[in-house]
């Protein structure tokens, strides 16, 4: 079910802004919407931008019935419900979902970690073990995989990302040892690499982003000592390990550029070798913002949404920083009595911003997925970013597009240079040159639906540029 209804709980409250007067953060909201249901909690734990819109994945569950599932909604970039969709699971005393991405065939593909309820209220809790669920377009189910374990240990599956040649990447544990699994899109486990974090200790792999050489992984330390960036090549195999600046990011994440992104306490801009190049922390109101979830923006700035802590609860927080992490401007989103997670952040074609995330206490009953659009920053960034980039500013139409756009300078003038185009992954899939007229096309027809994002160097104007692109 989904409820439209104004948030007059929600207070949209300014932080630190380069701008002076600027509109009502609440003007600034285009739509909002809630879905679940009165009788059960339906929780929001990770969004992917998909055709047409966006996917948000939790789960539910039912005191009533004693049930618990995945929850799957597709929404439109209005906010209008497309489908929704539970996986039901009878036999699962525990459910964690734990990763959310779409394949090149525009299938979803879910890690989660279950366990059986235990036999009786005084018996162990039974071992957990990792799935990999795969859905279809729609939500359908199109099977699931076990990872296999050995007599009572555990095994799971945590982070997952799409590989760099189509296959499912994640990180897990097998027999209580950190591990890295390689699936193809059948769901047949390819391989399996145990990654020992040290020897002297005991750790844990966090998090898992694919780079052009492989993947990097972040290991977590069990003690208060550092983690490390650990590189491994496409079979998995060990290449180098270098010290983080910080304990532990919640997610890394790879631009169209090649750059990775570490979130957690502050935002930290990697080398894909894992080396450090900043870090950069940001507080609302004299409190942390712990960013979770960053989507690039044109003009190489970044938008990035998590949680700030307020006393009991959690607000959403959301601040556009440029490329070298510098804050442009923040907004921080308070709900009274509700706690809430980031599930994902993401942009409509006209360049707005969608966030889900969970609420704890939701409007329709208990636990509900929330989402809500919020107009872009771009024309409040200050008079000399406008200025500089006005006339170089590109367009790109019509988007979504089923065969080719057209792109087209602000001044009119002839666009010479290089274009790349780049899929959801960050992988380039098609290269080419601006053949200097004032309109030129770029063909999108041998690429399969989705998003992607366009990066454009221009010779003439010494810019560069990065426009969101949609093939129907």
């Amino acid at each position: 079910m989904t409820t439209r209804y104004s948030f007059l709980f929600l207070l949209a409250v300014l932080g630190s802004l380069l701008l002076g007067n600027t509109p009502s953060a609440r003007a600034q909201f285009l739509w909002q919407r809630a879905i679940g249901t009165a009788t059960r909690d339906e929780t929001a734990e990770f969004m992917v931008p998909v055709a047409g819109g966006f996917v948000t994945l939790g789960k539910y569950s039912s005191l009533s019935s004693n049930a618990t599932g995945l929850f799957l909604t597709k929404v439109n970039y209005r906010g209008d419900t497309i489908w929704t969709k539970r996986q039901d699971l009878p036999h699962a005393g525990v459910l964690y979902p734990r990763g959310l991405i779409v394949d090149a065939a525009g299938n979803l593909v879910a890690s989660v970690i279950s366990s059986p309820p235990p036999p009786s209220l005084s018996s162990p809790s039974l071992p957990l073990q990792g799935q990999l669920v795969k859905f279809t377009p729609t939500g359908d189910t199109l099977w699931t995989r076990l990872v296999p374990s050995s007599g009572p240990n555990e095994s799971t599956l945590t982070v997952l990302v799409l590989g760099n040649d189509g296959s499912y990447v994640a990180i897990g544990e097998l027999s209580t040892l950190p591990a890295l699994f390689k699936f193809s899109p059948a769901g047949a486990l390819l391989w399996t690499q145990i990654v020992f974090y040290d020897n002297a200790r005991n750790g844990y792999l966090q998090n898992l982003v694919a780079v052009p050489t492989g993947y990097l992984l972040f290991a977590s330390s069990n003690t208060n000592l550092r983690g490390k960036y650990i590189l491994v090549d496409e079979q998995g195999a060990f290449q180098r390990e270098r010290l983080a600046t910080f304990y532990g990011p919640s997610r890394l994440e790879r631009d169209s550029q090649g750059n990775v992104f570490a979130l957690g306490g502050g935002l930290t801009k990697l080398t894909a070798q894992g080396d450090s190049v900043w870090t950069r922390s940001y507080q609302q109101f004299g409190v942390l913002l712990a960013p979770t979830r960053l989507v690039e923006l044109p003009g190489s700035r970044y938008l990035l949404a998590g949680q700030r802590y307020n006393g009991p609860t959690r607000d959403v927080g959301l601040a556009v920083v440029d490329r070298n992490g510098a804050l442009l401007r923040d907004t921080l989103l308070v709900r009274y009595n509700s706690d809430e997670n980031v599930a994902g952040v993401g942009l409509t074609p006209a360049g707005d911003y969608v966030v889900a995330y969970g609420a704890s206490q939701g409007p329709i009953g208990r636990a509900d997925q929330m989402l809500f659009a919020y107009r872009n920053w771009n024309r409040l960034l200050p008079a000399a970013t406008r200025a500089s980039a006005l006339t170089a500013q590109l367009a790109a139409y019509p988007n979504p597009t089923a065969d080719a756009v057209t792109l087209e300078a602000a001044d009119g003038h002839p666009l010479t240079g290089h274009w790349t185009l780049y899929d959801m992954v960050g992988r380039a899939v098609q290269t080419g040159v601006l053949p200097g007229v004032a309109r030129p096309r770029i063909s999108l027809a041998e690429q399969p639906a989705g998003l992607y994002l366009l990066r454009l160097t221009d010779t003439q104007r010494q810019t560069t540029q990065t426009l969101r692109l949609e093939k129907a």
